[in-house]
């Protein structure tokens, strides 16, 4: 830009500069905002020359057109409008009559209270200033003024020509201030002429080859979701940088031919990498944008946002990556005269109310605090911070004594204080690392202090040092055989088996298998059995003869019995009669156990029960398959250690008595069943076994717990919620204890639970391969329905770790896969060593432990600030639609939330179209018949960001699921894509529809548009939408901006107008 181009011809009236522009529209968008409003205060001491003051002020806005500027759109364009002449106001406010220790709070407060107050940018006037006195010689001098108009380097002018004027005014003299070379509108108009030449287009391309493919939204470890619409309260964490640290900073900086500012700006491009995952990030950082000579004298707003795009991909060094921030920072300020919004624009950015285009993080370092300086008056600058802000997270570093002060403003919508606190400490950590090893990997630059690292790898990831060996699960049960042989052991349809009777049928079976061949310590020996009275005492007759069993589905298909039997190398296998002939091919020995003769029961307390010595922690207990990525099953075998610790930190937190009665369901090719078929057994309780496909009917359930008096009974989520659904539910009333896992257990289910069952409801969580469930959460009753439901902390004997992708510990918040460790581990995959030594990896942190492992789930979770781990899905099950990385558990409760959707499961699925990109589908299951999905819509638009909206909602009458329970979500049906509103121009519709229709033609030079056209996928922008509004109001229809961005098509913004009674 160049000091020669002519002034405007009209003084009283210029173009809107590029910066105004974006502020004027944020301020229409929002309907008024204090976030944009400059406030400062100076606590001045001494004798007061309120006349000199006020005088001085007033001269201020005389001299500098900028502070009597307001805003009128003209022909669809905000121009500035100049006043001549303004008079500024310098009330006073007199707090004398205040207690003296609380004048000073006081007046902080009110300033404050003034900086909250709104500017109308039409009317103005768009600065304010107020005087409040605390004493004779003890005054508060607050100036407060809109962005628009003024920006942080302007109001160091503002002060520095106070200074020059009050002086002159107290004695009496003539002020020596240099005449002005230009007004700021004469600039705004020399700006536009800049960008529109050659040199002004040429920056701006090369700044969008820059920026070309940027990803527009970082994914941050919030403490809260993020709302559909953006808000502006705000607040501040201070981090002091201590002045050897700050030395460092320096020192690094000149060594490596950088700034301050770069090395500062390279580490929290580290930390906001790790916190993200992305590599490939965009962090805003304030020009002061006066590049010219002429404009240093001037107040108005300057200040433009470069958006610094950081790689950090190649897994540089900290030196490494500050020289690519060096050059990315000297390339963008060199291209600083580029309008943000007009880049914003050229980049045709997705704009949504729910975040700012293309960043939403700032970084600045600023110049040292200066005092102003008032003739005769001791000055102090106060710290004022109104609790606004308008970006998600602003880093703002300014030099302090001999160190430096961090200052983090943050979004209160979306971070609490203590997790902006930990933000704060996990920078200097990252910062002090980076600065005493600058050539380590980034990604190897610790984030956790040493309390921090504490907390997650030792406080939290165990609770306690696992159950002493006292012996197998089926020794306890064997000893609870001899201390109540007469009590019931298992009810099945009617008929009973005792303890007693229960030891001799099991050492029947045992002996049996002993006869017909030799057995080793952990012989597999499979079982294909339908649930019944044989079912128990052949599992623990496979125990007590020192083996694992295995057991197989009778409704699985020969050829897979055939398969998995042959792959397992299995000794023999249990089975019936019946199944005999469809086991043979597979060449393994069958014994029917339906085939032995029928024993007779002992009669006396004392039960003699045959076996061999006792077994060896290691060794296998059990074997079960899990379905594998590929689709070939995987064996997992589980020694008895792991078992025996489940069982008893299940008693230890459920406390089950022997008059208790546990409901057996869960198939036993399923790994809870393994400890609902033992478990009660060990302590004397009763085992209610359900009928075969007993479990899938949840009236016949509801029937069976009445009947048998039921007390405890574990659910997966799907089941659970169609049980609560049962009509007769409330003849449930033996029920105390309810286990759910599986998956995730929805918050408004436990509510549900809890309100319609007097139960104790625990969620639990694990892995086959971790001895079924490593985790447990009691559910309270008071969950809000929006909330996650967590998983909890780990049992006793376990740990749990949560770590990124270089097996490091992530900070609190941030999402990690979870890793698995301690007595409850599997052995591995049978035959499967290549699959074993992937998932079961070397433990990172037990290196004194020779051959200690860890298990990686697959599964990412995240700390929360109380110590328990919230699950967040499968890995595989992560989202990414247009660009933005999709949490489905965020949507799926803010679903569930509302009023007649009982449960919600989100997912994509492929579009109508080859190549275009997958659709974000939401299931749902109603409770409410009839309800209005389009209402529904509507009310999500309102709580989620747009990308979070799901372009397809199918209603269910009941999720698929497996035989285990889960939903099936290969079984989901695919949306309809026949919708012709989905594929094809839509003519307008109504009279209302083509008012809109020929409004936004007129805006946005199209002859034809469709109803289901995005305004902002078509040309549509920030200035646009304004134009359409005021056409809209023009033509007697009631529009806001907020409402063009939620409701961005004509037919979904005429529908908006007909629910409202505006159109």
């Amino acid at each position: 830009m160049t000091d020669t181009a002519p002034p405007p011809a009209d003084r009283r009236t210029a173009p809107a500069s590029f910066a105004q522009r974006r502020l004027w529209f944020l301020d229409h968008f929002t309907g008024g905002n204090s976030a944009y409003n400059l406030v400062s205060a100076l606590r001045l001491t001494g004798p007061l020359d309120r006349d000199a003051l006020h005088s001085s002020l007033q001269q201020l806005v005389d001299r500098h057109e900028s502070l009597r500027t307001t805003f009128e759109l003209v022909d669809g364009e905000p121009r500035q409008q100049i006043a001549a002449d303004l008079e500024l106001a310098l009330p006073l406010t007199d707090l004398r009559g205040l207690p003296a220790e609380e004048r000073a709070a006081r007046a902080t407060a009110l300033v404050e209270a003034d900086a909250l107050d709104e500017f109308d940018l039409a009317q103005g006037p768009l600065i304010r200033t107020s005087l409040l006195q605390l004493g004779e010689q003890d005054h508060v001098l607050a100036v407060v003024c809109h962005h628009t108009v003024s920006d942080g380097w302007s109001m160091g002018r503002f002060y520095l020509e106070l200074s020059t004027l009050y002086a002159a005014h107290r004695s009496g003299t003539a002020p020596k201030l240099d005449a002005l070379p230009m007004q700021f509108g004469e600039y705004a108009a020399r700006e536009r002429a800049a960008l529109l030449g050659p040199d002004g287009q040429q920056s701006l391309a090369r700044v969008r080859d820059r920026l070309a493919g940027a990803p527009t939204v970082l994914e941050l470890p919030t403490s809260h979701p993020r709302p559909a619409v953006q808000g502006v309260a705000g607040a501040t964490h201070d981090l002091p940088l201590d002045a050897e640290l700050w030395q460092r900073v320096l020192d690094t900086a000149r060594q490596h031919r950088a700034t301050p500012f770069m090395t500062l700006l390279t580490a929290f491009a580290v930390q906001l990498s790790r916190l993200s995952g992305t590599r490939d990030l965009v962090i805003g950082s304030p020009a002061a944008g006066r590049t010219s000579s002429a404009v240093e004298p001037l107040i108005g707003m300057f200040v433009n946002t470069l958006p610094l795009r950081l790689d950090l991909t190649g897994e540089p060094s900290f030196a490494e990556l500050l020289t690519r921030t060096r050059r990315t920072a000297l390339a963008a300020f060199a291209d600083q005269g580029v309008p943000l919004d007009q880049l914003v624009t050229e980049l045709r950015l997705d704009r949504t109310p729910s975040h700012d285009p293309l960043f939403q993080v700032m970084f600045a370092l600023q110049q040292p605090l200066t005092v102003p300086e008032l003739a005769g008056l001791a000055v102090e600058v106060l710290p004022v911070r109104p609790p606004t802000t308008f970006t998600d997270l602003w880093l703002e570093i300014r030099p302090h004594g001999d160190g430096a002060l961090a200052t983090f403003r943050y979004r209160t919508e979306l971070f609490d204080a203590p997790t902006v606190a930990r933000l704060a400490e996990q920078y200097r950590t990252l910062l002090d690392a980076a600065l005493a090893a600058p050539q380590t990997r980034v990604t190897d630059l610790p984030l956790l202090n040493e309390q921090q690292t504490a907390q997650v790898l030792h406080d939290w990831s165990r609770s306690g040092d696992p159950h002493p060996w006292d012996g197998s699960v089926d020794e306890l049960i064997v000893r609870q055989m001899s201390q109540t042989p007469g009590h019931t052991a298992l009810v099945f349809e009617g008929a009973e088996v005792s303890y007693a009777e229960l030891a001799t049928r099991t050492g029947r079976i045992a002996a049996r298998l002993a006869e017909r061949a030799p057995l080793q310590p952990g012989t597999v020996v499979a079982l294909c059995l339908p649930r019944g009275l044989d079912l128990v005492p052949a599992i623990l007759a496979v125990l007590r003869s020192g083996c694992a069993y295995l057991p197989l589905s009778p409704e699985d298909p020969p050829e897979r019995l055939t398969r998995l039997l042959q792959q397992s190398g299995a000794a023999q296998v249990l089975t019936t009669v019946e199944l005999a002939t469809a086991l043979a091919p597979a060449g393994v020995p069958v014994l029917a156990v339906d085939a032995l003769d029928e024993p007779h029961a002992a009669p006396h307390p004392s039960v003699a029960m045959p076996g061999p010595a006792k077994v060896q922690p290691d060794e296998l207990a059990y074997v079960i398959h899990t379905s594998g990525s590929t689709g070939e099953p995987k064996a997992v075998g589980v020694p008895h250690r792991g078992l025996a610790n489940r069982v008893r930190t299940l008693q230890g937190s459920l406390q089950l008595a022997q008059d208790d009665r546990v409901l057996q369901k869960t198939p036993y090719t399923f790994d809870v069943s393994v400890q609902e078929l033992l478990w009660p057994l060990t302590v004397g309780a009763t085992l209610v076994i359900a009928a075969p496909g007993g479990h899938r009917d949840p009236a016949y359930l509801v029937e069976l717990i009445e009947q048998e008096a039921v007390t405890t009974v574990h659910f997966v989520p799907p089941m659970l919620e169609a049980f609560l659904g049962e009509p007769d539910l409330h003849r449930c009333k033996s029920l105390q204890r309810v286990l759910c896992s599986g998956q995730a257990l929805p918050a408004p289910l436990v509510e549900r639970c809890l309100s319609e069952l007097p139960v104790r409801l625990t969620n639990f969580y694990g892995p086959t391969e971790a001895s079924i469930e490593v985790t447990e959460w009691a559910c309270p009753p008071d969950l809000a329905p929006s909330a996650s439901v967590p998983i909890g902390r780990p049992i006793a004997g376990v740990e749990v770790y949560v770590l990124d992708a270089e097996l490091r510990p992530v900070p609190v918040g941030v999402a990690g896969e979870l890793y698995l460790g301690g007595i409850a581990l599997a052995r591995g995959y049978l035959n499967r060593p290549d699959l074993t030594a992937d998932r079961f990896v070397p433990h990172p942190f037990a290196t004194n432990t020779p051959g200690a492992r860890l298990y990686r789930t697959g599964d990412l979770v995240r700390w929360r600030a109380d110590g328990t781990l919230d699950y967040l899905g499968r890995n595989d099950h992560q989202l990414k639609v247009r660009g933005f990385r999709i949490e489905p558990g965020e949507i799926e409760n803010a679903l569930r939330a509302q009023p007649e959707v009982r449960d919600a499961l989100v997912t994509t699925t492929p579009a109508a179209t080859t190549g275009a990109e997958p659709a974000l589908t939401a299931y749902l299951l109603l409770d409410q018949a009839g309800a209005d999905i389009t209402t529904l819509r509507e009310r999500l638009r309102e709580q989620l960001p747009r990308h979070m909206v799901p372009a397809h909602l199918i209603v269910l009458p009941g999720f698929p699921v497996t035989s285990s329970g889960k939903v099936d979500r290969a079984a989901l049906p695919l949306p309809d894509h026949s919708d012709p509103d989905q594929l094809q121009l839509v003519e307008p519709r109504d009279e209302l529809e083509r008012t809109l229709a020929g409004i936004w033609a007129e805006v946005l030079g199209r002859p034809q548009l469709g109803v289901n056209e995005d305004f902002f996928e078509i040309g549509g922008d920030s200035l646009k939408s304004i134009q359409v509004v005021h056409r809209a109001r023009e033509a007697g229809l009631t529009v806001s901006v907020s409402v063009l961005f939620h409701h961005p098509t004509i037919g979904e913004l005429a529908e908006r107008l007909r629910q409202e009674g505006t159109g």
